[in-house]
């Protein structure tokens, strides 16, 4: 069998680098000046409220600007640049928003672009055999589909990179249903890539990301880019190129073994850099303490009294976006002896331990499977899919915790701080002008 061919390149010059990438790897090579095109970047959500940093988060603006030139150069008409970004009731803003924010429209203006939200549909329902997903129509009927994800890590799927990229473009309810208790996420991701089947991936590793996939993650400068008509090939190299081994990532493993494929580096043909070169290890997740209470960092200062589990596979993107405000609040509150016994479940699947004197149910998938356990003394409803900020803050309060704000947004202007008149972090990278 022949190796599937995967090009590395250093980013140095836009769009020189994207172009001699996509030479490496003759990814246009099918691709007919008439057909549709649709570029899919990772734009994964964006908080109004807060200070959020881009770096590694987002694909850059300008990674996706040279595609869309290098595509008007070959003489291709017909762009689409399609995205579902994720937002709940209180959070987020909707994709045509976050086009607005980083000068999308002006692709529109200058190359007749079409931005679309693939949260508004339509959408199809596909078969998997054991379960059906609501995966946009768009997505599914484009002639030339070109999967442009971001280098981070994931802290429930290891990676966030071409495979795990392709869940956005599936409706909310699929989105949720991935997140199910009898099935794992891995598993979900795995498969969708078989019904999509991008016909170039192209990673934007010019900045890659830490503990990602949202603001939390600390970014690192590492101008490396990788492509392939394979789809697998890139998420093994991009793996690869932040030390992480496509073993150790299970939606890949579980690709591979469907598709009789190997994880070796030896079974793809790279062209281009040498990995080596560019090759920056990352972690892709906070550890916690040994009885699952806590993050390991509440040692640190000695934090008792409180459980807060690590979150599972079944947490959800609208949920899981509160779970640092909830880590940072409680550690806010701690003012040197034991919280009263108080556990906070998240999810799916937590159960309560039957020690805690108050349980927050957060998020009304937890209600419904833990609301009537015995093992609760006294549940604290946290109500909503997902809740908001402000019932999170009211039932931390109820809890007994004392809750400032303010706290929180020192925290959040601390993150995007770090990378203030940082040697290679530059914003123009995100906004188009």
């Amino acid at each position: 069998m022949e190796k599937p061919l995967v090009s590395i390149k250093q980013y140095e010059k836009s769009p020189d680098s994207l172009k001699e990438l996509l030479e490496l790897c003759t990814g246009f090579e099918a691709l007919k000046p008439s057909a549709h095109v649709l570029i899919k970047p990772n734009l994964v959500a964006l908080d109004d409220r807060y200070p959020m940093s881009l770096y590694g988060v987002y694909t850059t603006s300008r990674l996706v600007q040279d595609m869309v030139v290098l595509l008007k150069e070959w003489g291709v008409e017909k762009i689409t640049i399609g995205e579902g970004s994720a937002r709940g009731k209180d959070f987020g803003v909707p994709t045509q928003g976050i086009y607005e924010f980083l000068g999308y429209p002006l692709l529109k203006e200058r190359y007749g672009v079409d931005l679309i939200d693939l949260l508004e549909g339509p959408f199809e329902k596909i078969d998997f055999g054991e379960f059906q997903l609501e995966i946009s129509t768009p997505a599914l009927e484009t002639e030339f589909f070109i999967n442009m994800p971001a280098l981070k890590t994931h802290n429930q799927a290891v990676l966030s990179l071409g495979l795990k990229n392709l869940k956005g473009c599936l409706s909310i309810k699929s989105r949720k249903f991935c997140h199910h208790a009898t099935g794992t996420l891995d598993h979900h991701i795995s498969l969708i890539v078989d019904k999509l089947r991008p016909a170039l991936t192209v990673l934007d590793g010019i900045y890659g990301l830490e503990k990602g996939p949202f603001f939390v993650g600390k970014a690192v400068r590492m101008n490396a880019l990788a492509a392939s008509k394979d789809p697998l090939a890139v998420d093994v190299v991009g793996g690869a190129l932040i030390g992480i081994d496509g073993e150790n990532v299970p939606h890949l493993k579980e690709y591979a073994d469907r598709h009789s494929r190997s994880l070796s580096l030896e079974h793809f043909d790279m062209r281009g850099s040498p990995l080596s070169e560019l090759k920056h290890p990352l972690k892709w997740a906070d550890t916690w303490r040994e009885d699952n209470t806590g993050p390991r960092v509440w040692d640190r200062f000695g934090i008792q009294g409180v459980s807060l589990p690590k979150y599972d596979k079944t947490l959800c993107t609208g949920c899981s976006g509160l779970y640092n405000p909830l880590l940072v609040l409680i550690m806010s509150s701690f003012e040197g002896k034991p919280f009263n016994e108080i556990e906070v479940l998240t999810g799916k699947s937590m159960k309560p331990s039957g020690k805690a004197k108050k349980t927050m149910l957060f998020g009304n998938c937890m209600i419904k499977v833990n609301r009537k356990d015995p093992g609760i003394e006294e549940a604290v409803l946290v109500k909503g899919c997902p809740p908001s900020l402000e019932d999170t803050q009211k039932a931390l309060e109820a809890c007994g915790f004392t809750v400032n704000m303010d706290v929180y947004r020192m925290f959040r202007e601390s993150l995007m701080d770090r990378y203030k008149e940082k040697e290679g972090f530059d914003e123009s990278f995100y906004f188009i002008k």
